[in-house]
């Protein structure tokens, strides 16, 4: 009897840690099936808690370098909608600039213009020093060297810069050659005295390069040479002639005057009136290429808008007409004035105004002048920005010299929004492959971390099966004992 209760204490006590253990895999169970994880704790799965913290820390990481990718890409498309703001504005000064190249219309209209332009670049200036993201002024300068991290080494950023986009910061770099005087008069006019030795040298783009000036080149010659390899200096050139005609008599004579070779009808000309001459040589300009107009001290301002030399010939028979070379402003003299004199019916005295040259970049460049630097068209320098801020429209050249400037405006503003873009779409990719690495990473914690719940849920059917099964087999037990204690006790 002993025996039988001693197997059936051994078979309850077996029991007891079975049921014991069967409720370790329940409490287990439910607590992976509630929180999801199938590691809750380091006693889980010791070895998968060093692979999980990695895969938990990249995933904050990748996080947090996403978030630096949105916040400049933010920064960036703030820029961008200012400078297309800005874009919009110029392209209306130049407009207007066109619009006041022009010596027809009005006063009031050039007043219009004047103050509008004016009003335009206010206002862009005003958006350089105003627009901010995050605290940080994007569009005066200061935004430069500024580093994105968006990854999770220490090398791994980009570098976002934007340049100024104030009116005294934008512009064209521009080179205005020297003005020859006027040739001294002869019978016939002296040829161009520009000779093979004044060569060009533009150093630009990483590179210098010789613009070979051949004898007796004009302006607009050069000009064309320079032109012809713009795209790979980056520098383009414009040129113009400009001289004066005038009388110095009060009384009014008649004269006939042969410009380029082409002669004009006879016109009346004085020192207070010069509008029968203007009138007169204005009828052949479609031949000469060669437009008058009358300035405020009553003398005939000659232009040639494409740089080529204008040869000015006497064939009246007085000897009351001078000419003088002006400079690329239309209105400031250059050297003395020629007086033609009378010769004989072939050949009177004529003499040659020779162009100026303007050689000009949205990007910074040096010019060297080879030879005589007073037969050459270039002026040694390192040129300076000609702003924005500085366009003139107050008359029809100074309009016309500023197209110039608001070109390189124009192109420095569009390189910057290029910028902004390429590095935009660096960003973009960066981000991109931000959210690839978190859902790999992600992936893979959750291999690590979470719980099958099928696995689970077939492990908990189980262990209630077991726990049942345990829990009456012990009941059993315990009834089998006190049978065997009453037995006992009936002897």
């Amino acid at each position: 009897m002993t025996s039988s209760i001693y197997s059936t204490n051994t078979l309850a006590s077996s029991l007891i840690r079975g049921i014991n253990e069967t409720q370790n895999q329940l409490d287990r169970s439910f607590e992976r099936l509630s929180t999801g994880l199938r590691v809750n704790s380091n006693r889980d799965d010791p070895s998968s808690i060093p692979n999980i913290s990695r895969a938990a820390s990249q995933i904050s990481s990748l996080s947090a370098a996403s978030k630096n990718a949105s916040a400049a890409m933010a920064q960036l498309t703030a820029a961008d909608s200012a400078l297309s703001e800005v874009s919009e504005m110029i392209l209306r000064i130049k407009d207007l600039a066109i619009q006041a190249s022009s010596a027809a219309i009005t006063t009031t209209d050039r007043t219009a213009f004047v103050d509008e332009a004016a009003l335009l670049t206010s206002e862009i200036e005003s958006i350089s020093t105003r627009v901010k993201s995050n605290g940080r002024t994007l569009l005066d300068g200061s935004y430069g060297g500024i580093v994105a991290h968006v990854g999770t080494q220490a090398f791994e950023t980009i570098s976002m810069s934007i340049s100024s986009a104030s009116p005294s910061s934008i512009g064209t770099y521009l080179s205005t050659g020297p003005t020859r005087d006027a040739l001294t008069a002869a019978q016939t006019a002296t040829a161009n005295t520009t000779t093979t030795s004044e060569d060009i040298v533009l150093t630009a783009n990483q590179a210098s390069t010789t613009i070979d000036v051949a004898a007796n080149d004009s302006a607009k010659t050069v000009a064309a040479k320079v032109n012809a390899i713009s795209d790979s200096t980056l520098v383009s050139a414009e040129a113009v002639t400009f001289a004066s005609l005038f009388s110095t008599n009060a009384s009014s004579a008649n004269y006939t005057v042969s410009i380029n070779g082409t002669s004009t009808s006879a016109f009346a000309i004085s020192s207070s009136d010069v509008t029968d001459a203007v009138s007169k040589i204005n009828l052949i300009s479609a031949t000469t290429g060669v437009t008058a107009s009358a300035t405020a001290a009553n003398k005939v301002l000659l232009q040639d808008a494409t740089g080529d030399d204008i040869t000015i010939e006497n064939a009246g028979a007085g000897s009351d007409l001078d000419v003088q070379a002006i400079q690329s402003d239309g209105s400031t003299t250059q050297g003395s004035a020629v007086s033609l004199g009378v010769g004989a019916s072939s050949n009177n005295d004529a003499t040659r105004v020779i162009g100026t040259l303007r050689l000009f970049s949205h990007a910074s460049f040096s010019v060297s002048q080879s030879g005589n630097t007073s037969l050459g068209y270039a002026t040694t320098e390192t040129p300076s920005l000609s702003s924005l801020a500085s366009i003139d429209l107050s008359s029809a050249v100074s309009a016309g010299n500023s197209l110039s400037t608001v070109d390189g405006a124009i192109e420095q503003l569009s390189m910057n929004r290029g910028r902004i873009g390429a590095t935009q779409s660096r960003l973009g990719f960066a981000d991109s492959l931000l959210s690839t690495q978190t859902l790999n990473a992600s992936s893979r914690l959750g291999e690590l971390q979470d719980a099958d719940y099928a696995m689970e849920s077939a492990a908990l059917a189980k262990t209630m099966v077991l726990q049942q099964i345990n829990t009456a087999l012990l009941a059993q037990a315990n009834a089998s004992s006190e049978l065997v204690i009453k037995l006992i006790e009936s002897d």
